[in-house]
């Protein structure tokens, strides 16, 4: 098929039957079915244009098919206000300079086009019946006393379960289609009476700017939201959940959702909010405090434990407790390898387990990455390649990262823990801080549609800091985050 940035400049005067039959010769899936009414001299040809697989044939040969005869004993076909006008079928006409990109566009979201030669006029008819799946549990995020429905890759069906929550005029659904050959429908939601509208301007502008062929995944859309802005660390969080989008949304950020996907892209977004996971709005305040604290204490740990544990155990022993040092060093005798290198190999069995375990059964797949890893890490204790203190430092931090609920956040953290772990190797506990507050630095100076990647902390805000640290209970909840800079800063709770 030609696609819109290769499509021949026609007119509607120079298109026909045979130019159609021509021009979607090469799409076996497109159907080009002539349908002839009347008889002698009164016989015309109506040419129906549908995509197989993405319309409903049993409504088209049913339906479609014995109303456009019922239509022409009517009126005969004889002008376009009489076709517009039959009630029974409802056909609209397109009108547009670009013919061949809006018939590309409807034919391949599913619309039935009927082309009258005789008028040189097109119409189409929705019977479209794209290939979906009724909306059930995330496999993203699990749902312990939360709603069980999750968004699908059907852009309309995900939208109905966003607005079935938020059943207001101001939430905001724009709509664009992106990208020169997928032609791919965008959503952009935010609630007008809330959000800032800058923050609304800047994501527009961006929307509009992509230039590509398709847009297949989630990260094209996180890239065109993050724009120049560069980090390892995510700038954009994901869910397929609608009741935390509309969550979201009522705190002041958008989501962006494309057909295709069955994830919701938010932002603006901060580290505090990396940390919240869907199922925190079900859950008892104090329950939800202690999980947050816990997230954050595995998100330092994953970063942070095994190059604390080299430059402690490599450079400044001194700072070790003596009975702990005794078992330390009696748990290292004969081993061949120097604590720095042992620590990158049992690493990298660990990630090995790891990206295993992403790969099997959601079933099976943790179990192996931590049962596997303990298996193989007293295998390696036994034949004298490593020590038990070191399998204890590596297991825990690679479990610290399964607290992580944004998985983005989680490949972060091996990235920035082998930069601690090369510091410390070299450096000792001058390198650990130093890999400690570059990495500080560097989430200081992240900024977002003008939203500090620290907020919060940095700016420190205090009662935004503790409401993000530990969950107050919900009549407590009266301030939108005040970060955001929202028109509207006062809610009910979540």
């Amino acid at each position: 098929m030609t696609t819109s940035t290769e499509q021949p400049q026609v007119s509607l005067a120079d298109i026909d039957i045979p130019f159609l039959q021509k021009y979607y010769e090469p799409c076996g899936d497109v159907v080009l079915h002539p349908f002839y009414v009347g008889e002698g001299d009164l016989k015309q040809s109506i040419l129906l244009i549908y995509c197989e697989g993405m319309t409903d044939e049993v409504q088209i040969n049913q339906f479609v098919l014995p109303r456009l005869e019922q239509m022409y004993m009517e009126t005969g076909f004889f002008s376009k206000d009489s076709i517009r006008d039959y009630q029974s079928l409802p056909l609209k006409e397109m009108k547009t300079q670009n013919v061949l990109y809006e018939l590309d566009t409807q034919v391949f979201q599913g619309m039935m086009i009927l082309y009258f030669q005789h008028m040189n006029a097109f119409y189409q008819l929705n019977v479209s019946s794209t290939p979906s799946r009724s909306p059930e549990e995330s496999s993203t995020e699990s749902s312990i006393k939360g709603p069980q429905d999750g968004f699908t890759e059907n852009l309309s069906v995900n939208l109905a379960l966003v607005r079935k929550r938020l059943r207001t005029q101001s939430l905001c659904v724009e709509k664009f289609v992106l990208s020169e050959r997928g032609h791919t429908q965008i959503a952009l939601m935010y609630i007008r009476d809330i959000i800032n509208p800058d923050i609304v301007d800047e994501i527009r502008k961006k929307i509009q700017s992509f230039n590509g062929d398709a847009i297949i995944g989630t990260t094209q859309i996180e890239d065109l939201v993050q724009g120049q802005l560069k980090s390892v660390f995510p700038l954009t969080d994901y869910v397929g959940r609608p009741d935390y989008v509309a969550s979201s949304l009522l705190a002041g950020r958008f989501v962006i959702m494309f057909d295709g996907s069955p994830m919701g892209i938010i932002a603006p977004i901060t580290l505090f909010s990396l940390i919240k996971s869907p199922e925190d709005s079900n859950m008892p305040f104090h329950i939800v405090s202690v999980q947050r604290f816990l997230r954050v204490s595995g998100l330092f740990i994953a970063m942070f434990l095994p190059g604390f544990y080299v430059a402690l155990t490599t450079f400044n022993l001194e700072q070790i407790p003596t009975p702990l040092l005794a078992t330390i060093m009696n748990s290292r005798i004969g081993l061949p390898f120097s604590i720095p290198l042992e620590c990158f190999l049992m690493l990298f069995l660990f990630q090995v387990f790891h990206e295993a375990g992403t790969r099997l059964p959601k079933s099976v797949g943790q179990t192996v990455t931590v049962v596997g890893g303990l298996i193989v890490g007293d295998a390696a204790i036994r034949a004298g390649v490593t020590s038990p203190t070191m399998v204890v430092a590596v297991a825990v931090t690679i479990i610290a990262t399964f607290t992580l609920v944004n998985q983005i956040l989680s490949g972060t953290t091996a990235i920035i823990r082998l930069y601690v772990l090369l510091l410390s190797s070299c450096l000792g506990m001058f390198g650990f801080f130093i890999a400690m507050f570059s990495v500080l630095l560097h989430l200081a100076t992240l900024e977002n549609f003008g939203v500090p990647y620290l907020a919060p902390a940095s700016p420190f805000i205090a009662k935004d800091f503790w409401e993000g640290l530990f969950r107050k209970p919900v009549k407590l909840f009266k301030y939108r985050p005040r970060v955001l800079r929202t028109q509207d800063d006062t809610r009910k709770g979540e």
